[in-house]
């Protein structure tokens, strides 16, 4: 019956060893980093991309305001404004990606910047996004 055994290998590797098992657990601890790393990138752009889409939303209801009261709003919080005769053209003021307030700044009669003060929040750095 010994060499029986022998023959299918029971006296032989039966499993893993713990080299074999913490090599596994190194290879997928590098290709969890590599993924996070990847999406991390990925997720930079996203925030930016979609930040850079409101302000475009914001800057076009600050049109159809200049257009329905033929005058620049004082303020973003104007945008949200109705009258009788007028829908207001955003319901609630965005914010940006990275969930802090855009900044609205009127620059002459007809001129203005919205900008958002990008990753770190802090307008005047060079991650600032504007219009």
């Amino acid at each position: 019956m010994r060499e029986e055994r022998r023959e299918h290998g029971v006296h032989g590797s039966a499993g893993f060893t713990l080299i074999e098992v913490l090599l596994v657990v190194a290879i997928l601890g590098i290709l969890a980093t590599i993924a996070v790393v990847g999406v991390g990138g990925h997720m930079d752009k996203a925030n930016t991309t979609a930040t850079r889409g409101n302000i475009d939303v914001i800057c076009k209801a600050i049109e159809l305001y200049r257009i329905n009261f033929n005058k620049m709003p004082g303020s973003l919080q104007d945008l949200t404004q109705e009258t009788e005769d007028i829908e207001a053209p955003l319901r609630e003021i965005p914010v940006d990606a990275w969930g802090n307030a855009f900044q609205f700044k009127r620059e002459g009669k007809f001129r203005y910047v919205v900008s958002s003060g990008g990753p770190d929040g802090s307008l005047g750095s060079e991650d600032d996004l504007t219009n």
